[in-house]
């Protein structure tokens, strides 16, 4: 984990930013890279607000000494283990869409004595969290009630994008116009929202008209693609994470060897064998099989038959000076020749998020300042 790419992906972000603050999403455990690591290399670079789903991953953050603010959006709206009350009693903006959400976060801070801050989440067409626009007005309604009552104070109000990844496409224009007419009615309401929040990683690149008051970074500062069409290089970010191992066995293999389960692979001449000891339950996916993607002795190799659970084997070619100990680079940076976490995405039909977020708690993670 480069923690020092991780600062330049947000300072550039944040340079090309218009808006006046900027959310670094640490969701998922900083997407694999490190909650805690992450959140203060962020900051240190210039983010002024943290991003999490989860409230527990917002309490980590506050039980490590973080105190910028911090916005946490999943949760279950009974205050089951006191973690609302938790929340509350730490400082932690809370989302919410629904008048029962409402009533649950309100209530709680009515029973601390304290005013919980909120963002009203608009459901612009992704039908999930988020009140839609029919609802809306019950919801702005309820939570100037509470306000008024000095149990809640609305901080802001924010929408994500059913088509964040797609920039260009006409629905998100759409989309945003329906979020400017929700705010204007919060302010009919009586509501003051200072912060108005749409855009992700992509539409900071792309759509500088929908950055409001907030973006909020989520792939971009970790140096990853947030759209098919953006290379994060054409825009000066760089990738922080790689993932390494050595390769433990070198073997010869006959044509006609099958390899691995099933043999679903056969050499088709005598070729060598290169053993890594990680597999899909390190987070290396099944539909890797086949791929040239993986960085030995200089050069890329295909994986060769099934992936198993703890190892996977490569194809070294008929001739090889590869030996034991030598480094494997799964992916890295691409200005170093090797495959990037969105080529494995693309490998296997999905994105270098879903790859990244695979990775197992038991690969160890090294922290540098520069490769």
């Amino acid at each position: 984990m480069d923690l020092e790419a991780i600062a330049h992906n947000v300072a550039v972000l944040r340079e090309r930013s218009r808006a006046p603050h900027f959310m670094a999403v640490v969701k998922g455990n900083a997407y694999g890279h490190g909650l805690l690591e992450t959140a203060r290399t962020a900051l240190a670079a210039g983010a002024d607000w943290l991003g999490t789903a989860q409230l527990s991953e917002a309490l980590a953050l506050r039980r490590s000494g973080i105190t910028a603010p911090i916005l946490a959006w999943l949760y279950l709206a009974t205050n089951a283990g006191g973690a609302i009350a938790e929340a509350v009693e730490h400082d932690i903006d809370i989302s919410l869409g629904s008048p029962a959400q409402l009533d649950v976060v309100a209530g709680t801070a009515r029973a601390l004595g304290r005013t919980a801050f909120i963002h009203l989440e608009l459901d612009s067409g992704l039908s999930r969290g988020g009140a839609r626009h029919e609802d809306w007005p019950a919801l702005v309604a309820a939570a100037r009630a509470a306000e008024l009552a000095g149990h809640v104070g609305v901080r802001g109000v924010w929408t994500h994008l059913t088509w964040a990844d797609v920039p260009a496409h006409p629905a998100n224009t759409s989309a945003v116009a329906g979020f400017e007419r929700a705010v204007r009615e919060a302010h009919d309401a009586g509501l003051a929202p200072t912060l108005r929040h749409v855009c992700s990683s992509a539409n900071i690149l792309a759509r500088p008209e929908f950055h409001f008051d907030m973006v909020r970074a989520g792939l971009a500062i970790y140096g990853l693609s947030p759209a098919e069409h953006i290379d994060p290089a054409d825009h000066g970010l760089r990738p922080a994470l790689s993932v390494t191992a050595p390769v433990v066995l070198v073997k010869h293999v006959p044509a006609g060897t099958g390899v691995s389960y099933e043999h679903r692979a056969i050499t088709h001449e005598s070729r060598y064998l290169g053993l890594i000891p990680l597999g899909y339950a390190d987070g290396i996916p099944k539909g890797i099989s086949g791929s040239r993607i993986v960085m030995v002795g200089g050069r890329r190799v295909p994986v060769i038959g099934k992936v198993c659970m703890d190892q996977f084997m490569v194809d070294l070619g008929h001739e090889t000076s590869v030996r034991v100990g030598d480094p494997a680079l799964l992916f890295g940076d691409p200005a170093a020749g090797a495959a990037s976490a969105d080529d494995w995405g693309s490998a296997i039909n999905s994105h270098g998020d879903e790859i990244i977020n695979r990775i197992a708690p038991r690969l160890q993670r090294v922290y540098t300042h520069g490769r």
